[in-house]
């Protein structure tokens, strides 16, 4: 079963300010020596930014959950999930969204997803595995 990630409209804002003082920047200076200094960190960051809006899935199998977030893949096994809980948080905006499900495992490692429909996931994840621990 798959799920699309969630992508808030103020990742696309983020995107079209950063490329927009891009442009401008090559405008009023050429490609001058000074402006390689942003040219640089905002090529950077749209190879992050914009794979996310056309590549943000979370799909689970029988035994595994894949998570596909723009140039990033992480795979789990669902037996490893043992906590699950919502939240909403600025600090995981990362996700490109704040509205997030996070995922504790057993080695300690915390995944975080951000998609449409959180609860229709939860209730999922929770199918294949009736261990998950769910918290509000």
């Amino acid at each position: 079963m798959r799920f699309k990630g969630k992508v808030a409209v103020w990742w696309y804002l983020i995107i079209a300010a950063l490329n927009a003082v891009l442009v401008w920047m090559i405008v009023k200076y050429g490609l001058h020596y000074i402006s390689y200094f942003y040219i640089l960190p905002a090529g950077l960051l749209d190879l992050y930014l914009i794979p996310v809006c056309f590549a943000n899935y979370v799909e689970i199998d029988k035994k595994k959950l894949f998570i596909r977030f723009g140039i990033s893949k992480e795979e789990l096994l669902i037996e490893d999930i043992t906590a699950m809980h919502r939240a909403d948080r600025l600090t995981l905006s990362y996700c490109a969204s704040t509205d997030v499900v996070l995922l504790g495992t057993r080695n300690k490692k915390n995944v975080v997803v951000s998609l449409k429909d959180n609860q229709a996931f939860m209730d999922a994840l929770l199918k294949a595995n009736k261990k998950i621990k769910r918290y509000i």
